[in-house]
């Protein structure tokens, strides 16, 4: 029997978020493994008048923080950061570091247990336990399987789908367990 597919929520809107949102959403499009739709999460402003994520959800496209990118059709502006990750099984997380705290604090209570989080946060937390990762914050907030995913990689060079190195970063053991 086939396992349900993926749901996925990228947590973050800017330029790096827009321009993985683009790249996860066409690899969920393709892919029986993911759910077509890919929520992200919009800090909701305005925008000439108009709500981003009205201009997202309608134009396709990030206008203030990655102009001249279309984003597939299957990538969903959700201004509501609670609502944007229910039912998700993977949280891919590209926040500035700074508001993770709240960002967890806020979905805690919304998200599954066995769900996965990807950290694409640049930066570490230095807190009275000394230097953390981000990808630690998250983890022990939340209490769910973390990896992280860094790289010299450039949001504009990303979205244009230009050749760039990453280094993602797991804990096998772990999600072979889940999986």
């Amino acid at each position: 029997m086939m396992a349900a597919p993926k749901k996925v929520c990228v947590i973050g809107s800017g330029n790096w978020g827009s321009a993985i949102a683009k790249i996860v959403g066409a690899n969920a499009a393709k892919y029986d493994t993911f759910d077509t739709k890919v929520n992200m999460w919009v800090f909701e402003e305005m925008v000439n008048g108009r709500k981003l994520s009205e201009i997202i959800n309608t134009d396709h496209e990030n206008v203030k923080y990655l102009p001249g990118h279309k984003l597939p059709p299957n990538v969903v502006a959700v201004p509501d950061l609670a609502e944007s990750v229910k039912g998700a099984d993977i949280l891919i997380f590209v926040v500035p570091h700074q508001f993770v705290g709240k960002v967890c604090d806020t979905i805690k209570d919304h998200i599954k247990k066995e769900t996965i989080g990807m950290s694409l946060i640049k930066g570490v937390d230095a807190g009275p336990e000394g230097l953390k990762l981000i990808s630690e914050v998250i983890r022990g907030k939340l209490g769910i399987t973390m990896t992280v995913l860094m790289g010299a990689n450039l949001a504009n060079e990303v979205a244009d789908e230009k050749f760039c190195e990453t280094t993602i970063g797991t804990d096998f053991t772990v999600l072979n367990k889940q999986n």
